[in-house]
């Protein structure tokens, strides 16, 4: 079939075929391309998380050292610093619920939010209050005796769950960004091979049915114009238009091969005869 088609034809459809196969070689590797950036983007969202749930966590154990600093020493320096992690705290933690979209996630947030303004309340910002009032034995012994119960245990551990699901979430992620390069370097290659095995075909296929068909022409051609009329023309039973170039040739081959058997040769007589034979 495709050496019965014109030659346009045949060079346009083989064109054709390279573009498509590379169109949509594409179009794979523009998708797993995609779907690396999809991941990307979602892992580096949940190492976002990740970091303001540290941020948190890092904020409510420097509130419970400084606070207890300053009712040992009652060095003023310590309340800068335990004012800071408060107001760090309080601004992260309204930022992580705004970024996150799990409700379960929001909601753990919230938890850890509400701990820790009962944890201000009961321990931190009151006994600050009593030291300043000058009541620091008081306030420590009320510390001494409240044991594990002034821990900011119950404000922490909402945060480590929503860090141990940013955890899996990354690893899942990055399991996924694996499996979408993998796919974008299988897709390159089978593309990469397919499209080289087309273009190594379809040039052979043009050589050999246009080409070889000319090169053969041109060297019947050449014989023809030595005056070798026997030379058999090939392609003369072609469709295209190598083919008629070919009847063509012969027309000129046959009419060469009658030319001298129909010319009289004549001989010249003693004036004014002539004798033709």
């Amino acid at each position: 079939m495709f050496d019965r088609m014109n030659i346009p034809r045949r060079l346009g459809l083989s064109f054709v075929a390279l573009n498509v196969t590379a169109a949509v070689m594409m179009i794979v590797f523009g998708i797993s391309l995609a779907m690396i950036s999809s991941v990307s983007s979602r892992n580096s969202e949940s190492q976002a998380v990740l970091a303001d749930v540290l941020t948190l966590e890092t904020a409510l154990l420097r509130q419970n050292s400084q606070m207890r600093g300053f009712l040992v020493t009652g060095d003023q320096s310590y309340l800068k610093s335990y004012y800071e992690g408060r107001d760090d705290y309080d601004k992260t933690s309204a930022a992580l619920e705004t970024r996150l979209t799990d409700p379960a996630l929001q909601e753990l947030v919230r938890e850890s939010r509400a701990e820790t303004l009962k944890w201000r309340e009961n321990w931190g910002d009151k006994y600050i209050e009593v030291v300043r009032s000058g009541q620091r034995d008081a306030a420590q012994q009320a510390i001494r005796d409240a044991g594990k119960a002034v821990l900011v245990s119950d404000a922490v551990l909402p945060l480590r769950t929503v860090r141990d699901a940013q955890h899996e979430a990354i690893t899942a992620e990055t399991a996924r960004q694996e499996n979408a390069m993998m796919f974008a370097w299988i897709a390159l290659g089978i593309g990469a091979a397919l499209l080289i095995g087309m273009a190594l075909v379809l040039s052979r296929k043009l050589s050999h049915s246009i080409a070889t068909p000319i090169a053969d022409l041109t060297r019947t051609m050449s014989a023809l114009a030595k005056g070798q009329n026997e030379t058999v023309i090939p392609g003369t039973n072609r469709s295209d238009e190598l083919g008629s170039m070919a009847q063509a040739v012969m027309v000129f081959r046959d009419a060469a091969m009658r030319w001298p058997r129909s010319v009289q040769t004549c001989t010249r007589l003693p004036m004014p005869i002539f004798r033709c034979a």
